[in-house]
């Protein structure tokens, strides 16, 4: 034991003294021992934080568009030929859920899914379905408003007919169909006349050229929503979309006299007093008419900050043929809302501060947000105080005539124990009701 101690010791001073360890003696290959770091290793795990990265932000890109999908999910491209010999590379995209320009699958049975909207743009698939023979839900067919009458002229060579002359023409009116090599590839139902809605406060004026979204409709900010109209209403290649600030108000309640043969469009909202607070703060970029579809990414920035809650806007379309300058917000308009979604509007006492600041000094300018009304708040102060008021007219008028209400007095209510119901009577010269025996009865004396 003492020899073993004596070894331990001599190799401790030796490895003190810098004397180098024979090779083998110590495995620097230990799991324990601290190795320097693989640089292979480190790159390799950067580059798995980054794609975790990238398709973090793609999800959250396809989520703000509405289509729940990520990258990974969206369709490839494709490749087709169009007008016989094109040959082109389509590139589907996701908005809100609805695959634009997707590949049609090879076997169809007409019972392939479209896209229907809701009453605010937002897309709803339709399934349809096939019971007793008959299909529930087709696909909309849009007879000829998508095609151009043209006058065609045949001769008999052509139609090849017995009961015609040599020199006989035959003059026809025939529906052309329109293009339809890219509206083929838009599952969204198209807009038409057909699909016009009633707006106004009397419902008598279409919403021509819009079909969806339908007036007064509610967007929240976040979401995607689709924008369809009519594309031949207007003869133009190209058009675009203005948002504005909508001011509402109590005062103007669609009493006024309005021209029957006005063409403006007008929401009920704008006919009621509604405002525009300035020009359009918002424009898209100039879009093909002929497409009919727009679809639209309802902003947070559409609000004008972080506590605004709900805002009315006004929708207007502007064809290239007019420009700025001549651009009328009005008309081919229609009021939608923007709200921001989880929370409750709630600035009543914000409003109220404003409103006794604009009392105490008329002459203060307050600056006022789209959408306050202090005519409501009027109208809400008016009620109490007409009432309070005929209540001391009556009151005058009262003591002012000397009215004697002594005699009105209130009737109590029967018993809880009474379930019919108490008839009154009076004592009139001695007669009284006969279930009383104990009180005698005065006969009747004749003449």
């Amino acid at each position: 034991m003492k020899l073993f101690h004596i070894l331990n010791t001599l190799a401790l001073a030796i490895s003190i003294n810098g004397v180098t360890i024979p090779d083998g003696v110590m495995d620097i290959s230990d799991p324990l021992i601290t190795s320097p770091p693989d640089p292979h290793l480190e790159k390799r795990i950067n580059a798995d934080a980054i794609e975790k990265e990238r398709q973090k932000l793609a999800d959250a890109q396809a989520k703000f568009h509405g289509s729940g999908t990520s990258l990974s999910d969206y369709p490839s491209p494709w490749i087709r030929t169009i007008y016989g010999s094109v040959v082109e590379r389509v590139v589907p995209t996701v908005v809100a859920g609805v695959t634009l320009s997707a590949k049609p699958p090879k076997e169809t049975n007409g019972l392939e899914g479209w896209i229907s909207l809701q009453k605010n743009g937002k897309p709803k698939t339709i399934r349809p379905q096939l019971k007793n023979g008959h299909t529930k839900n087709p696909s909309p067919t849009y007879g000829t408003w998508f095609a151009t009458p043209t006058t065609v002229v045949y001769t008999k060579e052509e139609l090849k007919a017995h009961n015609m002359a040599d020199d006989e023409t035959h003059t026809e009116v025939e529906w052309i169909e329109d293009d339809d090599t890219y509206h083929s590839l838009n599952p969204i139902m198209r807009c038409t006349p057909d699909s016009y809605f009633k707006k106004g406060l009397t419902k008598n004026m279409l919403s021509e050229p819009f079909c969806f979204p339908k007036d007064n409709s509610v967007w929240k900010a976040g979401e995607s929503y689709f924008i369809t109209w009519y594309s031949k209403f207007f003869e133009t290649k190209t058009v675009r979309f203005h948002l504005s600030g909508v001011k509402p108000s109590l005062r103007d309640h669609g009493l006024k006299k309005r021209d029957e043969d006005s063409k403006e469009k007008r929401s009920a909202i704008m006919e009621n007093g509604g405002t525009i607070t300035a020009g359009s703060f918002w424009k898209s970029d100039w879009v093909s008419n002929d497409q009919g579809m727009f679809p639209i990414d309802v902003l947070e920035s559409f609000l004008k900050d972080d506590s605004q809650m709900e805002r009315k806007v006004l929708l207007s379309i502007q064809p290239d043929n007019i420009s700025d300058e001549d651009f009328d917000l009005l008309k081919n308009s229609l009021v939608l809302e923007i709200i921001r979604p989880g929370n409750v509007y709630k600035h009543h006492n914000e409003d109220l501060k404003l409103l006794e600041e604009k009392q105490k000094n008329p002459h203060l300018q307050v600056e006022v947000e789209d959408g306050i009304n202090y005519e409501k708040y009027f109208a809400i102060m008016g009620i109490p105080t007409v009432v309070i008021f005929l209540a001391f007219c009556m009151y005058c008028f009262v003591m002012y005539n000397k009215v004697d209400l002594s005699d009105l007095k209130v009737r109590k209510a029967a018993g809880k124990n009474h379930n019919h119901r108490r008839i009154p009577f009076k004592k009139n010269n001695g007669y009284l009701p006969q279930h009383n025996s104990d009180i005698p009865l005065q006969t009747y004396k004749g003449d």
